[in-house]
């Protein structure tokens, strides 16, 4: 019994003892020059006690892109390990410990049209992953693809690892944006996670050439639902934000592309397979606006409209404001609308202003969003609230406002003339006529001017008695046609 004991002792011993803590990693190459390029893996694993040492050095091949050929194979020496921080000064997950390994090395890779791929598989997975089939059994592929080295290129490189965690039941934001150091076009996906030959069995299998089969989602987990929630968790393509707001606590992994683009063409491309735990947190209550108070707003052509924007947060959060409108982008109004993204902690403040002119009258609304995100060791919420402006020519639904009832023309330079009692608003017609007339239909004065002034006498001089005489206003602007009608008292 003693000699079976140690036999078993001893075959474990052999085997890799960090099998089942493997948490994510990414390759990216730097270049050097001559087709000399630095290689960099990351791995990152749970540091949860019992985890045993790294491997050191590790092994992978570079192969044909196009051909699955391989090129050569190389080893990677461990030059650094860190226990990484999670959390952030107001929040610390508990139970959660991420160390990041570095392997590091330099390579020489001849020209070649098709590009490579390089890889490096490993087993295994931490076993209690919820949204895939036997985890503790699914290995990873580390992997990269890099354009024909005459290319001169560097890999996009993502940022720090990421906090590791998500809210249960909240919204959460996940910076996955990477730099490309040529300039190079970046664009983000998620993407099923590769398995490729590494299990249980075989933790660490000879370097071999892909394609790598997938890892197999655990029901009711698929490739556009990867860990469950409403909204499903998607990533921003341009900025490389992930959000989700996942209902179930556990353990799940995901991967994250981004592709680089030169001149159109997608030229390499870099993953980043990670494992999050979705956690209670405390609650975050989301901020509320505080103003507007009003959703509609209607102008007239010329006037200028100022609404305050405030928000705030019961919790004392962070809070940002932010907006987007047509009129930000729109080069007919851009330079008459202003807003400014502010933030500030519990209660936050700005203002919208829009100047309008005759070019804005329109038959629909303008429309402005504005929105308010917190930002706390809980999650993230962001609210909205949506402004509609509709910019009107003077005479619709105006001029009842504008136009007299009564005028005196007795030359004492008090109300002396019927005219419109708006100076400042813009002459806004492709055509204008406005024709007064007596009681018997007697035309006695016309005007094509919007800013006419009528003294009270008729075409011949004649000073009109006092009386009431009826006008008639046409006109039209941008194919609009109107007409308007109404009275005007002379009394002296």
């Amino acid at each position: 019994m003693k000699l079976k004991i140690a036999l078993i002792i001893f075959i474990i011993s052999q085997c890799p003892l960090f099998a089942t803590h493997i948490v994510g990693g990414d390759i990216t190459l730097k270049s050097l020059g001559a087709n000399n390029f630095e290689v960099t893996l990351r791995f990152y694993r749970d540091c949860t006690a019992g985890t045993a040492a790294y491997d050191n050095p590790i092994t992978l091949g570079v192969y044909d892109q196009i051909t699955n050929t391989e090129a050569f194979q190389f080893t990677l020496p461990l030059i650094s390990t860190q226990i990484l921080v999670l959390g952030d000064s107001c929040f610390t997950p508990v139970g959660l410990c991420v160390e990041e390994g570095i392997y590091k090395g330099t390579i020489n890779l001849a020209n070649n049209i098709n590009g490579y791929y390089l890889s490096w598989q490993r087993c295994c997975r931490n076993n209690i992953i919820q949204n895939i089939v036997l985890p503790g059994d699914a290995g990873m592929v580390f992997y990269v693809e890099f354009p024909d080295p005459i290319l001169v290129n560097s890999s996009p490189v993502f940022g720090s690892y990421p906090n590791a965690y998500m809210c249960n039941s909240q919204p959460n934001i996940q910076d996955f944006s990477a730099i490309d150091s040529d300039g190079d076009s970046l664009a983000y996906f998620l993407i099923t996670p590769l398995n490729g030959n590494a299990s249980a069995a075989t933790p660490i299998p000879t370097p071999s050439s892909g394609p790598y089969s997938s890892i197999t989602w655990q029901t009711p987990y698929n490739a556009l639902d990867m860990i469950g929630g409403v909204p499903v968790m998607s990533i921003n393509p341009v900025t490389g934000i992930l959000t989700a707001t996942p209902s179930t606590l556990g353990i799940y992994v995901f991967a994250v592309v981004v592709k680089e683009y030169r001149g159109g063409i997608k030229i390499g491309e870099v993953r980043r397979d990670i494992q999050y735990q979705v956690i209670s947190c405390n609650t975050n209550q989301a901020p509320i606006f505080i103003n507007p108070t009003v959703a509609s707003y209607s102008i007239v052509a010329g006037d200028s409209l100022c609404i305050p924007i405030e928000a705030s947060d019961i919790n004392s959060d962070w809070v940002g404001l932010s907006a987007s409108s047509e009129l930000f982008t729109n080069p007919s109004t851009t330079a008459f609308t202003t807003f400014t993204n502010d933030s500030a902690i519990a209660d936050v403040h700005s203002t919208f202003c829009f100047q309008s002119t005759c070019d804005h009258i329109r038959e629909g609304a303008y429309s402005a969003t504005f929105y308010a995100r917190d930002y706390s060791c809980y999650g993230t919420n962001v609210v909205t609230t949506v402004v509609n402006i509709t910019v009107l020519s003077p005479i619709d639904g105006q001029l009842d406002k504008i136009m007299p009832n009564v005028f005196t023309p007795n030359n004492d330079n008090k109300n002396d003339y019927f005219k419109v009692n708006a100076d400042n608003i813009n002459d806004c017609f492709d055509k204008f006529q406005i024709k007064i007339y007596s009681r018997w239909g007697e035309l006695l004065f016309e005007s094509d001017k919007f800013h006419f002034n009528w003294d009270g006498k008729n075409k011949k001089g004649k000073m009109m008695v006092d009386g009431v005489y009826f006008y008639i206003i046409d006109g039209n602007f941008k194919n609009e046609s109107f007409e308007y009608k109404g009275n005007i008292q002379i009394l002296r």
